[in-house]
C-alpha cells in the first residue's frame, strides 16, 4: 500500500492563538467552516481541543461511487498543531498554525492516509487531488468566517482588536469545479 500525502495552505487575517483556539472549538466554531460533502457532524466527547472526538459524514461527491464515510475522529495538541485521528481508518488531519507577517497566520491542513490496495499511480494522483481540493475548500470557508466575524475565536477574556478581515486580493473562490468529488 502506497501512502497518500496532501496538503494545503491559507493565510489568515487573525493572530495564530485566535486561529488555534477556533480550530480546537468543535463545539461552536468547527461546524461553521464544514462545506456542504461534510454531514452529521456531532461531538461525542469534549468539545474544546485535546480528548475531543467528533463524528461526520465525508460524502465524496457524485462522481464517486463509493458511500459516504463516517470518521470517528480523536484529537490532540501537539506543539503549533491540532492533530485529528480518524479511529477507523489510518487517516490523520494535522492542522498547523504558525505566525506570519503583520499579525496574520499560515494555516496549513495535512492529511496522510495509507492508500487502499489497487489505489496507485494516476489513481492515487487523482484521489489525491480530490482530497486536496475538499480541504481546500475548508480552508476557504476558515478564511472566510474570519473576514465576516472579527470576532471569531474570541472568548470573553480576550481583549484584541478583532481585526480579522481577510485582504480583498487573497481571497478566491476555489479554481475549477466546486464538486469535491470530480
Amino acid at each position: 500500500m502506497a501512502d497518500i500525502s496532501v496538503a494545503a495552505l491559507a493565510m489568515v487575517d487573525a493572530e495564530p492563538d485566535r486561529v488555534r483556539r477556533s480550530l480546537a472549538d468543535y463545539r461552536e466554531f468547527r461546524p461553521r467552516i464544514l462545506t456542504p460533502r461534510f454531514s452529521g457532524y456531532e461531538v461525542l466527547e469534549g468539545g474544546q481541543g485535546s480528548g475531543t472526538r467528533v463524528r461526520w459524514t465525508l460524502n465524496p461527491g457524485r462522481w464517486i461511487k463509493r458511500r459516504a464515510r463516517v470518521w470517528d475522529i480523536s484529537s490532540e495538541e501537539v506543539d503549533d498543531a491540532l492533530v485529528e485521528r480518524d479511529t477507523n481508518s489510518s487517516a490523520v488531519l494535522t492542522w498547523t498554525v504558525v505566525p506570519a507577517p503583520d499579525g496574520r497566520s499560515a494555516v496549513k491542513l495535512t492529511l496522510e492516509y495509507a492508500a487502499t490496495d489497487g489505489l496507485s499511480g494516476s489513481r492515487a494522483h487523482a484521489q489525491g487531488n480530490r482530497e486536496r481540493r475538499l480541504y481546500g475548500e475548508m480552508l476557504f470557508e476558515l478564511r472566510k468566517r474570519f473576514a465576516e466575524d472579527p470576532n471569531s475565536g474570541k472568548d470573553v477574556t480576550d481583549n484584541s482588536n478583532g481585526a480579522g478581515s481577510v485582504a480583498a486580493d487573497e481571497v478566491s473562490e476555489p479554481s475549477g469545479p466546486t464538486d469535491p468529488g470530480r
